[in-house]
């Protein structure tokens, strides 16, 4: 008991201030992120509270996605920046972008940049190839490998996924088409319908 007496005294006058004012910062920030979580049904305020978290941001470019494809586009803008290798994010991007035209650098951009980070993410294979048929690729080499190497992979490593190469070459252009033919040839195999 002496002890215990003895080593309070060695305590520095400001650690109990101290401590309060760290439990109270971990307390407001634990009530603040928690806050963001319970309005995950209302993206954009969720989004706006959590403003450094990333997948409030994506959660918001989904859900205005359809109404309001600029507000998507901020959306995603604004996830990337907190988390530039989000996959999902960068395709969100391209689709916000690219919905009306192809030809707008920032879509195509976006597009390859979900690919160059994460190619093999499961969740995004079909319809990020989906999106992909439908892109003019006459004018981007990049492109047309990315589109060779997806339908590849699914021809090789995903059969489960071969009715999204069906869909894909449903909604292509006619030279992607033409790609995912050669792809199918080449495999010995048929396209799906």
């Amino acid at each position: 008991m002496a002890s215990a007496k003895a080593d309070a005294r060695l305590l520095s006058p400001a650690f109990v201030p101290t401590a309060i004012v760290i439990g109270a910062a971990t307390l407001a920030l634990s009530t603040w992120w928690l806050a963001a979580d319970a309005l995950r049904g209302k993206p954009s305020l969720a989004a706006g509270l959590g403003v450094v978290r990333s997948e409030l941001w994506l959660a918001d470019g989904w859900s205005e996605l359809q109404t309001s494809p600029e507000a998507a586009e901020a959306a995603f803008t604004r996830a990337l920046r907190l988390s530039p290798m989000d996959a999902g994010g960068w395709f969100g991007l391209a689709w916000a972008t690219g919905r009306f035209d192809w030809l707008n650098p920032t879509a195509s951009k976006a597009l390859k940049m979900s690919y160059y980070t994460g190619f093999n993410r499961g969740d995004l294979i079909a319809p990020r190839l989906i999106l992909l048929a439908q892109v003019d690729t006459t004018r981007d080499v990049e492109l047309v490998d990315l589109l060779q190497r997806q339908v590849r992979l699914v021809l090789t490593r995903a059969p489960e996924l071969k009715g999204a190469i069906g869909q894909a070459y449903r909604v292509a252009t006619d030279a992607n088409r033409r790609i995912i033919e050669a792809e199918f040839k080449d495999a010995n195999q048929n396209i799906p319908e």
